[in-house]
């Protein structure tokens, strides 16, 4: 059975992997799998498979094999280990090309720990992550120089190196006489449960943190997304990577796709017309999509746009029916559409349907992960009841979020269960169905909405009293009360929001002015109260 297994048979996934592991600890000599690290299995395959296509870059048409990337990424690799980077924190904020994969890679090789930001942060997002990783580099696109230069110029801390990657000559300026020698190098020994990515993820505490991902949880994790596929290597042919670096799925296809010696294809300017274009023109065969892609798709590209895909995985906040019914109906009937679902928290997803789900089903548990279903009370409860997701894993569960003790142990039990603080039920098959969202936090086109983040920003308006932020059908609204003595305006809202915030935190749902909002008992926000008044307000149908 593989070593990251808890409960039931191995799948050929991990199977798969089982031999990809073995050959590596034979050239280690090493008796024990769970001393391997990702970035060992990720050179391994990749050295080994000099030959295979890496990615294509869709705006481009480029095809990058292994060896090209390899042959960009190890003298990164030697020129930060030669800084002595080992340890050290690195921010990433890179569209998805070439030179994206050749740092993303080159810095874990180098035992530096990236944290990868959306390429469209603003200022104030910015200037929150500087401060909470004080990395030793910053790599970033020559668009956001002025703005990370700004922002490091205006912190306190110790002034990290900005580094321009987006042109092929910076980038060869940063390699320059370092050897690219692929039969010399060495992936360098590391303690598999130290964290090797980090990655945003909001939560209940408001600004977004950082989330410590480790080697084995990401070994652990490598085959999930092949759960049910047989053939083994390339499950499938050409994966479509449209998520950006700060997204799990991002990380998941990074990671997994070079072992499986699966295609990349990727975007640096994922608008629908470029994903038309290179679906058209490079078929991908596998697709996840976020619910904002799905519903340009489904409306924007024909039958035989898609002809190509034969599994599109959705993942992200629960897609509407007639999303899925409209994109269904531009799909073969043989493409395998489902609905998958995951966490930041746990290197990966939790669950993957099989062929035989139906696409409301978000399948069954992985067998990774132990899991159990509570009620309100905590008390564990039985098939085709609703209760809370619990899960233990002691590979895949993150071990923390930097710098920040507080919220981790707000999110795992005194007995190690990782509250998810979402609802499923699990009917008598074992498939899981996903109910709603128990957290503050909500999503709106596949990003995270913090509340506590919008509200800190509203309440910086002069005359704003009080606010609550939630979700609608239309996206994020506030419900806002105004001292007595201001005229405070709905614009006043969105002038500091869209000045403030990225473009999808901003308060599309609307505004509404009320003289008080709900709490509880203990002088808290009721959220689930807040929501319905501020939906009923605005005329929504929950």
């Amino acid at each position: 059975m593989s070593h990251a297994i808890l409960r039931g048979r191995s799948t050929p996934a991990q199977l798969y992997l089982d031999g990809v592991l073995e050959s590596i600890l034979e050239v280690k000599k090493e008796m024990n799998p769970t001393k391997i690290s990702v970035t060992e299995v990720i050179f391994y395959c990749m050295n080994r498979n000099r030959s295979n296509v890496f990615m294509i870059n869709g705006l481009s048409n480029e095809y990058f094999t292994n060896e090209k990337i390899l042959k960009m990424s190890v003298p990164l690799a030697r020129a930060l280990i030669d800084r002595e980077i080992n340890g050290k924190t690195v921010i990433l904020i890179l569209r998805n090309h070439e030179f994206m994969a050749a740092v993303y890679y080159g810095v874990i090789f180098a035992r530096a720990i990236p944290f990868m930001i959306d390429p469209n942060c603003t200022m104030y997002e910015l200037n929150h992550f500087m401060a909470l990783i004080r990395p030793s580099l910053v790599f970033c696109e020559q668009n956001q120089v002025a703005n990370v230069s700004k922002t490091v110029n205006d912190s306190n801390n110790d002034k990290p190196s900005i580094v321009v990657v987006d042109d092929g000559t910076y980038f060869q300026q940063i390699i320059a006489g370092f050897s690219d020698n692929l039969d010399t190098f060495r992936i360098m020994d590391v303690n598999v449960n130290s964290p090797v990515i980090m990655l945003p993820t909001s939560g209940s505490t408001g600004l977004p943190k950082a989330a410590m991902l480790s080697n084995e949880g990401l070994v652990a994790q490598l085959p999930t997304l092949w759960a049910h596929h047989n053939q083994f290597p390339r499950p499938t042919n050409i994966a479509m990577l449209i998520s950006t670096a700060q997204w799990m799925t991002h990380t998941s296809l990074m990671t997994t796709c070079p072992v499986y010696q699966i295609t990349l294809l990727m975007t640096p300017t994922p608008t629908i017309d470029c994903l038309l274009k290179m679906i058209r023109r490079n078929k991908p065969t596998w697709a996840l999509l976020g619910p904002a892609f799905a519903i340009s798709l489904s409306t924007a590209a024909s039958s035989e746009d898609l002809a190509s895909l034969q599994t599109v995985l959705t993942t992200g906040s629960q897609p509407g029916p007639n999303t899925m019914k409209a994109l269904k109906e531009k799909l073969s009937a043989r493409v395998r559409l489902c609905n998958g679902y995951g966490m930041t928290e746990t290197h990966g997803f939790i669950t993957i349907p099989d062929q035989i789900t139906t696409f409301e089903c978000t399948g069954t548990v992985g067998n990774i992960f132990d899991f159990k279903l509570l009620d309100e009370t905590g008390k564990e409860i039985g098939i085709n009841e609703n209760g809370e997701l619990m899960l233990r894993s002691e590979l895949c569960i993150l071990q923390g979020y930097y710098k920040n003790e507080k919220a981790y142990k707000e999110c795992i039990t005194d007995d190690n269960w990782l509250k998810t603080g979402d609802v499923f039920y699990q009917n008598e098959d074992g498939f899981m169905f996903f109910v709603e969202r128990k957290k503050f936090w909500f999503k709106y086109l596949n990003h995270h909405i913090s509340p506590e983040e919008l509200e800190a920003v509203i309440g910086t308006v002069p005359g704003v009293e009080e606010c609550s932020v939630c979700e609608t059908p239309n996206g994020p609204a506030a419900g806002v009360v105004r001292r007595l003595d201001c005229n405070t305006t709905e614009q006043d809202i969105h002038n500091i929001v869209n000045s403030t915030l990225s473009d999808y935190k901003r308060l599309r749902g609307g505004v509404v002015f009320v003289t008080s909002l709900p709490h509880t008992h203990s002088g808290k926000l009721h959220r689930s109260d807040c929501r319905n008044l501020i939906n009923n307000l605005l005329g929504n149908q929950l």
